[in-house]
Protein backbone atom coordinates (compact mmCIF):
# COMPACT_ATOMS: atom_id res chain seq x y z
CA UNK A 1 0.00 0.00 0.00
CA UNK A 2 1.64 3.44 -0.73
CA UNK A 3 2.05 6.41 1.92
CA UNK A 4 -0.70 8.00 -0.01
CA UNK A 5 -3.29 5.07 0.28
CA UNK A 6 -2.08 4.86 4.01
CA UNK A 7 -3.16 8.36 4.11
CA UNK A 8 -6.24 8.70 2.36
CA UNK A 9 -7.93 5.36 4.73
CA UNK A 10 -6.47 7.48 8.06
CA UNK A 11 -8.82 11.04 6.91
CA UNK A 12 -11.84 8.69 5.63
CA UNK A 13 -14.79 8.03 8.37
CA UNK A 14 -16.42 4.78 8.13
CA UNK A 15 -19.02 5.91 6.16
CA UNK A 16 -16.66 7.23 3.37
CA UNK A 17 -14.36 4.34 3.41
CA UNK A 18 -17.45 2.12 2.40
CA UNK A 19 -18.53 4.81 -0.04
CA UNK A 20 -14.50 4.59 -1.73
CA UNK A 21 -14.57 0.96 -1.61
CA UNK A 22 -18.24 0.59 -3.47
CA UNK A 23 -16.85 3.28 -6.35
CA UNK A 24 -13.34 1.48 -6.72
CA UNK A 25 -14.77 -1.75 -6.81
CA UNK A 26 -17.53 -0.49 -9.31
CA UNK A 27 -14.63 1.07 -11.54
CA UNK A 28 -12.61 -2.01 -11.52
CA UNK A 29 -15.84 -4.01 -13.21
CA UNK A 30 -16.14 -1.49 -15.47
CA UNK A 31 -12.37 -1.07 -16.85
CA UNK A 32 -12.49 2.38 -15.77
CA UNK A 33 -9.45 4.30 -14.43
CA UNK A 34 -10.81 5.71 -11.47
CA UNK A 35 -9.07 8.83 -9.84
CA UNK A 36 -10.07 10.54 -6.34
CA UNK A 37 -9.79 14.45 -7.03
CA UNK A 38 -10.69 17.97 -6.26
CA UNK A 39 -11.29 19.12 -2.74
CA UNK A 40 -11.33 15.79 -1.13
CA UNK A 41 -7.58 15.52 -2.00
CA UNK A 42 -6.51 19.25 -1.51
CA UNK A 43 -8.19 18.72 1.79
CA UNK A 44 -6.42 15.42 2.75
CA UNK A 45 -2.91 16.89 1.68
CA UNK A 46 -3.76 20.14 3.37
CA UNK A 47 -4.50 18.34 6.89
CA UNK A 48 -8.37 19.28 6.58
CA UNK A 49 -11.00 16.73 7.25
CA UNK A 50 -12.62 15.20 3.97
CA UNK A 51 -16.04 16.44 3.44
CA UNK A 52 -17.36 15.53 -0.31
CA UNK A 53 -15.36 12.65 -2.01
CA UNK A 54 -15.24 13.82 -5.80
CA UNK A 55 -14.08 10.69 -8.04
CA UNK A 56 -13.25 11.42 -11.62
CA UNK A 57 -13.42 8.39 -14.42
CA UNK A 58 -11.42 8.42 -17.98
CA UNK A 59 -14.87 7.38 -20.04
CA UNK A 60 -18.60 7.52 -19.44
CA UNK A 61 -19.63 8.63 -16.12
CA UNK A 62 -23.41 9.52 -15.99
CA UNK A 63 -24.54 5.64 -16.66
CA UNK A 64 -21.22 4.69 -14.08
CA UNK A 65 -22.51 6.81 -11.44
CA UNK A 66 -26.39 5.72 -12.07
CA UNK A 67 -25.19 1.94 -11.99
CA UNK A 68 -23.08 3.31 -8.53
CA UNK A 69 -26.60 4.46 -6.79
CA UNK A 70 -28.61 1.67 -7.59
CA UNK A 71 -26.34 -0.87 -6.36
CA UNK A 72 -24.87 1.47 -3.18
CA UNK A 73 -28.66 2.35 -2.53
CA UNK A 74 -26.77 5.93 -2.92
CA UNK A 75 -29.07 8.99 -3.88
CA UNK A 76 -28.47 10.67 -6.68
CA UNK A 77 -28.72 14.39 -6.16
CA UNK A 78 -27.97 16.00 -9.71
CA UNK A 79 -27.28 15.39 -12.72
CA UNK A 80 -24.63 17.68 -14.66
CA UNK A 81 -25.68 16.58 -18.61
CA UNK A 82 -23.05 18.95 -20.01
CA UNK A 83 -20.13 18.63 -18.13
CA UNK A 84 -20.91 14.82 -17.25
CA UNK A 85 -20.93 15.22 -13.86
CA UNK A 86 -23.10 13.60 -10.77
CA UNK A 87 -23.86 14.33 -7.22
CA UNK A 88 -24.70 11.28 -4.78
CA UNK A 89 -25.62 10.74 -1.12
CA UNK A 90 -24.71 8.06 -0.01
CA UNK A 91 -25.76 6.01 3.10
CA UNK A 92 -24.51 7.84 5.90
CA UNK A 93 -24.72 11.04 4.60
CA UNK A 94 -21.67 10.62 2.44
CA UNK A 95 -21.86 13.26 -0.47
CA UNK A 96 -19.72 12.34 -3.70
CA UNK A 97 -19.07 13.39 -7.03
CA UNK A 98 -18.65 11.16 -9.95
CA UNK A 99 -16.97 13.38 -12.79
CA UNK A 100 -15.34 12.36 -16.53
CA UNK A 101 -12.13 13.62 -16.96
CA UNK A 102 -12.73 16.55 -19.45
CA UNK A 103 -11.45 19.50 -21.27
CA UNK A 104 -13.71 22.44 -21.87
CA UNK A 105 -13.33 25.53 -24.24
CA UNK A 106 -14.89 28.39 -23.75
CA UNK A 107 -15.12 30.10 -27.09
CA UNK A 108 -16.21 33.51 -25.21
CA UNK A 109 -15.81 34.87 -21.81
CA UNK A 110 -17.98 33.59 -18.99
CA UNK A 111 -20.12 31.70 -21.71
CA UNK A 112 -21.33 28.06 -21.98
CA UNK A 113 -17.90 25.80 -22.14
CA UNK A 114 -17.34 23.13 -25.09
CA UNK A 115 -16.74 19.95 -23.22
CA UNK A 116 -15.39 16.76 -24.50
CA UNK A 117 -13.49 13.92 -22.80
CA UNK A 118 -10.07 14.02 -21.87
CA UNK A 119 -7.01 12.23 -20.11
CA UNK A 120 -6.93 12.97 -16.43
CA UNK A 121 -3.87 14.79 -16.84
CA UNK A 122 -5.56 17.07 -19.04
CA UNK A 123 -8.47 17.69 -16.95
CA UNK A 124 -6.27 18.74 -14.09
CA UNK A 125 -4.53 21.11 -16.38
CA UNK A 126 -8.09 22.64 -17.01
CA UNK A 127 -8.86 23.27 -13.70
CA UNK A 128 -9.06 26.26 -11.69
CA UNK A 129 -6.43 26.27 -8.88
CA UNK A 130 -3.13 24.23 -8.43
CA UNK A 131 -4.24 22.93 -4.86
CA UNK A 132 -7.51 21.63 -7.01
CA UNK A 133 -5.75 19.70 -9.47
CA UNK A 134 -4.18 16.89 -7.19
CA UNK A 135 -5.64 13.27 -8.02
CA UNK A 136 -4.62 9.83 -6.55
CA UNK A 137 -5.17 7.14 -8.76
CA UNK A 138 -7.10 4.12 -7.22
CA UNK A 139 -7.51 1.80 -10.13
CA UNK A 140 -5.80 -1.41 -9.48
CA UNK A 141 -2.81 -1.29 -12.05
CA UNK A 142 -1.68 2.53 -10.65
CA UNK A 143 -3.09 2.33 -7.07
CA UNK A 144 -1.67 4.93 -4.62
CA UNK A 145 -0.24 7.13 -7.58
CA UNK A 146 0.12 10.81 -6.93
CA UNK A 147 -0.59 13.38 -10.20
CA UNK A 148 0.52 17.03 -9.68
CA UNK A 149 1.22 18.16 -12.93
CA UNK A 150 0.51 21.80 -11.38
CA UNK A 151 2.40 21.54 -8.10
CA UNK A 152 -0.52 22.17 -5.99
CA UNK A 153 1.59 20.24 -3.00
CA UNK A 154 3.81 22.59 -3.24
CA UNK A 155 0.66 25.46 -3.16
CA UNK A 156 -0.29 23.60 -0.69
CA UNK A 157 2.69 23.90 1.76
CA UNK A 158 3.51 27.32 1.12
CA UNK A 159 -0.60 28.02 1.97
CA UNK A 160 -0.91 29.82 -1.26
CA UNK A 161 -3.70 30.19 -3.61
CA UNK A 162 -2.88 30.50 -7.33
CA UNK A 163 -4.70 30.31 -10.64
CA UNK A 164 -3.77 27.13 -13.26
CA UNK A 165 -3.84 30.09 -15.70
CA UNK A 166 -4.27 33.21 -16.72
CA UNK A 167 -7.72 33.01 -18.38
CA UNK A 168 -9.04 31.26 -15.18
CA UNK A 169 -11.53 33.99 -14.30
CA UNK A 170 -12.09 35.28 -17.66
CA UNK A 171 -12.96 31.77 -18.99
CA UNK A 172 -15.37 31.16 -15.95
CA UNK A 173 -16.02 34.10 -13.82
CA UNK A 174 -17.53 31.86 -10.79
CA UNK A 175 -14.08 31.15 -9.99
CA UNK A 176 -13.87 34.59 -8.21
CA UNK A 177 -16.10 33.63 -5.79
CA UNK A 178 -14.28 30.08 -4.99
CA UNK A 179 -11.09 31.98 -4.75
CA UNK A 180 -12.50 34.07 -2.19
CA UNK A 181 -14.07 31.42 -0.27
CA UNK A 182 -10.98 29.31 -0.59
CA UNK A 183 -9.50 32.09 1.30
CA UNK A 184 -11.81 32.50 4.11
CA UNK A 185 -11.98 28.72 4.54
CA UNK A 186 -8.60 27.75 4.35
CA UNK A 187 -6.81 30.55 5.34
CA UNK A 188 -4.76 31.15 2.33
CA UNK A 189 -2.87 33.92 0.35
CA UNK A 190 -3.80 34.99 -2.75
CA UNK A 191 -0.47 34.49 -4.88
CA UNK A 192 0.88 37.54 -6.38
CA UNK A 193 -0.15 36.84 -10.36
CA UNK A 194 -3.34 35.48 -9.52
CA UNK A 195 -4.14 38.60 -7.20
CA UNK A 196 -3.08 40.89 -9.80
CA UNK A 197 -5.88 38.34 -12.07
CA UNK A 198 -9.09 39.20 -9.96
CA UNK A 199 -7.98 42.55 -9.86
CA UNK A 200 -8.28 43.25 -13.76
CA UNK A 201 -10.93 41.74 -14.02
Amino acid sequence: MSDYMFMLDSHLTAEQSKAVAAVRDAAESANLNLFLTGGAMRDMMGGFAIRDLDFTVEGGSVKFAKGIAQKAHAEILSVDELRKSVELLFPGKVTASISMARQEKFPKPGGKPQVQPATIHDDLRGRDFTVNAIALSLGKASRGLLLDPANGLGDLSRKELRAINNYAFYDDPSRILRLIRFRVRLGFAIDERTQSQYDNV
